[in-house]
């Protein structure tokens, strides 16, 4: 049994991977590795979609979750899964709209960034709306460049170097109608936008500029320790997504 098998509604209230091997493999990663940092902690849930992650964060002992998400019927998702597992309406806020609108002068312990880093061109203003939250652990999962395509960090004395510059972020087209993709912004054209996905290089970067240190989830064991998930996370088992516990 895994977390999200005692809260099965979370497998029928969205539309994006509501696979049980998914999710709770997901768990496992996101929440069980910071989970005792979580505790007592206001919690912002960045894309919080169908409100799985904020209420994992409440089931955790977070004190209050708030979530941002531009879709209001999977808000009204959320809302009424709360609502059915009895969750306190004053333990949690979701608001609708984009984030960037909503992040600035707001205070929070920890923040999710989970399936929204590779939904945006926007990285580094992202980090520094996140960072300047006050937050001392931000969880980061996100698609990332393959490892296939990644170049070994460049060790020298010029941080002005471009040759074989490992921080990359490849563009790509996110159509704007699918609910698993990024939200129509004011980059869409056409019905899709501009989105970035990041190399690991490049999430680091971002971080350690604003402060934080950054460590990653082992799926490579936790897959072959796992083999019946396998099959749910060819993303993280082929190496093109990646989880990141940035702390300070």
């Amino acid at each position: 049994m895994g977390f999200f098998d005692n809260f099965p509604q979370f497998y029928k209230t969205s539309q994006t991977s509501p696979f049980p091997h998914r999710l709770n493999s997901r768990h496992r990663a996101i929440m069980e590795q910071s989970g005792p940092l979580i505790k007592g902690k206001r919690v912002l849930d960045i894309a919080s979609h169908d409100g799985r992650w904020s209420f994992a964060a409440l089931q955790a002992g977070a004190a209050h979750v708030t979530g941002i998400e531009p879709r209001q019927e999977l808000i009204n998702n959320a809302i009424d899964t709360f609502n059915e597992y009895g969750i306190e309406p004053s333990r949690y806020d979701f608001l609708c709209g984009d984030v960037f609108d909503h992040l600035s002068n707001k205070k929070f312990d920890v923040v999710f960034c989970l399936g929204f880093y590779y939904h945006t061109v926007r990285h580094a203003e992202l980090f520094d709306l996140i960072e300047r939250t006050g937050a001392t652990l931000v969880v980061i999962d996100t698609e990332v460049t393959p490892r296939a395509d990644e170049l070994p960090e460049v060790k020298n004395g010029d941080p002005r170097a471009v040759f074989a510059n490992p921080y990359g972020v490849q563009l790509l087209l996110d159509p704007v109608d699918d609910q698993q993709m990024a939200y129509s912004d004011s980059l869409t054209r056409n019905g899709q936008t501009l989105v970035g996905r990041p190399s690991r290089s490049a999430v680091r970067f971002i971080a350690k500029h604003f402060g934080y240190t950054t460590k990653t989830f082992d799926w490579e064991t936790f897959i072959s320790e796992n083999p019946e998930v396998e099959s749910a996370m060819v993303d993280y088992s082929e190496g093109w997504r990646d989880t990141f516990y940035c702390s300070k």
